[in-house]
C-alpha cells in the first residue's frame, strides 16, 4: 500500500486555512457573533490542526 506523502496534506491545510481567514475578514456584523462566524473559526481551528499534525510527522519521517 502507496503511503501519501504528510506535505500534500500540509497543503491542503495551508489552503483550506487561508480561505477561512480570508472569508472570517470579509464577514460583515462584528458587533454579533453569527453561526457563520462559528463555523468559519471552527474550520480555521481545524485546518491548523491538520497542519500541524502533518507537519509533526513530515518531521519525524524525514529524520
Amino acid at each position: 500500500m502507496r503511503q501519501r506523502s504528510p506535505l500534500r496534506g500540509m497543503a491542503i491545510a495551508f489552503f483550506v486555512i487561508i480561505i477561512s481567514f480570508w472569508n472570517f475578514s470579509r464577514l460583515t456584523g462584528s458587533e454579533c457573533i453569527r453561526t457563520i462566524h462559528i463555523v468559519t473559526l471552527l474550520t480555521a481551528g481545524a485546518g491548523i490542526g491538520v497542519f500541524i499534525a502533518s507537519l509533526f510527522m513530515w518531521l519525524r519521517n524525514k529524520s
